[in-house]
């Protein structure tokens, strides 16, 4: 066996240098924590540099079309290259499939190992590209089983990029253990959900008569749970409490009416959207995250909620369901509801604000560290036969 000469990521992920480089509003593109600390494991499991191929994101405010350079920046430290794309509505989507295919076909070489991040259609024809030019063998991000859960037109690419992506994966890095069902039995796989990384400053203890502060950041939905976490908040004792709320989705309006109500105007507070930048202090200043996802949604069978590690790798305390195999993934480190219900809820959330929550352990997820996952996919690497 040799080493690939490279690891060429096929990801629209992208950090502040992507951001500071575009002249224009583009949103946060929230997945960047775990994708920076996976690129971090591939290497460190390989030895092999690091290069991640991407197309532009659109722009957040502006309608008219625009054509998009190529820009060469860096992701976490590592090369990165956008490719060029005429950024107009209608248009950029297909538009992509071209620019971006040639654009990773011209960047990758032999001996190069693609990874895909999800099955999206625009990197499965990519990879089929270089399959053919190069024979370059392929590695799935599995993130999520987008298809499954996606009610909107972009189901209809989904699935075929599925399609056409499963012959060419030799292995795949799966974030939810069901997904490995939806993939050959033999094939390969290692399970990374997230990852613990510990802050480097221990948060101080929490001063007597402040308010505990609870952090829900992720989507506003349902699935979600954040309709569970409105229903609960009337049900909290009247002081002594802070809830920061962080994010976007369909419940937005009911998030901001709740945070205007005259009870909840101290205790209440929307941020709206946050890159990582932002999001930072938050988190530290935060004392127990709450990740609420419903058991009986669909998105729990096929997503993992890697907010999570956020919230301990950042010294926090959890709430959180048994949805998506919490439980079993990350054992006794999360407080867990025995109920999804808002009486369920306010009892644990009032446990922490009277001050008669005992903490818990986070020795279990050690296995989630960079260094133990990069042991891992070396593993996982060797079975694949890549190294």
């Amino acid at each position: 066996m040799t080493a690939p000469r490279r690891f060429v990521i096929l990801s629209n992920v992208y950090d502040e240098n992507y951001q500071e480089a575009r002249d224009e509003e583009i949103p946060p593109c929230l997945s960047s924590p775990k994708r920076r600390d996976l690129f971090v494991c591939l290497h460190q499991a390989a030895g092999v540099p690091v290069v991640v191929l991407s197309s532009p994101p659109k722009a957040l405010g502006r309608r008219a079309p625009r054509w998009l350079s190529r820009i060469a920046t860096n992701f976490a430290g590592f090369p990165q290259y956008f490719c060029c794309n005429l950024d107009a509505p209608k248009l950029r989507i297909p538009f992509s499939w071209f620019s971006y295919a040639f654009h990773v076909l011209g960047h990758v070489r032999r001996g190069d190992v693609l990874v895909l991040d999800n099955f999206e259609l625009i990197y499965v024809l990519a990879a089929w590209f270089c399959r053919v030019a190069h024979g370059s063998p392929v590695l799935l991000d599995y993130e999520d089983g987008k298809h499954l859960t996606d009610q909107g037109w972009t189901r209809l690419l989904s699935i075929p990029a599925e399609w056409l992506g499963k012959p060419l994966i030799r292995g795949a890095i799966l974030a939810h253990p069901s997904l490995g069902a939806r993939l050959p039995p033999h094939l390969p796989k290692v399970l990374v959900p997230g990852f613990y990384v510990p802050a480097e400053n221990n948060k101080p203890p929490r001063k007597p008569g402040s308010p505990t502060r609870f952090l829900y950041a992720g989507s506003l939905d349902s699935p979600r749970g954040l309709e569970l976490l409105l229903q609960t908040i009337p049900r909290l004792p009247p002081q002594n409490w802070r809830l920061d709320v962080t994010g976007a989705g369909p419940l937005e309006p009911m998030v901001r009416q709740m945070a205007k109500d005259p009870r909840f105007t101290e205790k209440i507070v929307f941020h709206g959207v946050l890159d990582s930048k932002d999001f930072s202090p938050l988190l530290a200043g935060a004392e127990i995250g709450l990740n609420l996802q419903r058991s009986g949604n669909p998105v729990s069978g096929v997503t993992f909620p890697s907010k999570l590690f956020s919230y301990l790798s950042a010294g926090l305390q959890v709430i959180s369901t048994e949805a998506s195999d919490v439980k079993s993934i990350l054992g006794n480190a999360c407080l867990y509801l025995s109920a999804e219900t808002p009486e369920t809820l306010a009892k644990q959330m009032a446990s922490f604000i009277l001050a008669k929550a005992e903490p818990r352990g986070v020795s279990e997820i050690q296995q989630f560290s960079i260094p133990a996952t990069a042991q891992r996919i070396r593993s996982f690497l060797e079975k694949t036969a890549l190294i």
